[in-house]
């Protein structure tokens, strides 16, 4: 995690539960907390306690499935506690955004550039590069995908000219949005490959 001024940062917080749960461990956190200025949570009394996991708002309880591209929605935790010892089925199913490389066309290596779409788990730095129809559906909050628990982001992205300068303007975009929007790890997730689609 980045380093944060400790007057940023509120710690020692507690939780007794049916606040926040932690993704594929813990359906309802009960314990210690920290909170970023940026509203993120995460466990442990302060970023030094490890492991500390992203804490998420029990608003709605997201349980992924391990069939097909789908997630079920809990609107209720008591209930879904409830639902499991019955074997009761109280899910709505959704579909999750998958990966998508958008290719470039000929008409775009024309221009010069494109672009890039991608989304962003909210209270994790999770990345991934969707397809312009995910992309429209989240942001349309298609009540068919789980665009709750997503961001949405878009980057212009240079495929020919010098290659250097193809480098350095796509570098300087990727850096731009990773600062103004917190988005650490963006430059990781794609691996710094600048040069992704270039045509010289």
């Amino acid at each position: 995690m980045p380093y944060f001024p400790k007057n940023r940062i509120q710690t020692n917080l507690y939780t007794a539960g049916g606040e926040y749960y932690i993704l594929n461990i813990s359906p309802n956190y009960v314990g210690y907390y920290h909170k970023l200025y940026t509203g993120e949570t995460f466990s442990g009394k302060t970023p030094n306690d490890t492991p500390s996991y992203p804490l998420i708002p029990i608003e709605e309880y997201t349980e992924p499935s391990n069939i097909g591209n789908k997630i079920y929605i809990i609107n209720d935790l008591n209930s879904y506690e409830y639902g499991v010892i019955k074997g009761a089925d109280l899910s709505v199913t959704k579909d999750i955004p998958q990966l998508f490389y958008t290719q470039p066309t000929e008409e775009d290596y024309k221009i010069g550039e494109f672009t890039r779409y991608f989304c962003k788990r909210r209270n994790e730095f999770t990345y991934l590069e969707i397809s312009k129809k995910t992309y429209d559906r989240i942001n349309k909050q298609d009540s068919t995908i789980d665009y709750k628990s997503w961001l949405t982001f878009n980057i212009p992205w240079s495929i020919t000219g010098d290659h250097k300068v193809v480098v350095s303007t796509n570098s300087n975009i990727v850096i731009l949005k990773e600062k103004q929007n917190k988005f650490y790890g963006f430059r990781q997730y794609l691996q710094e490959d600048y040069l992704r689609y270039y045509k010289s």
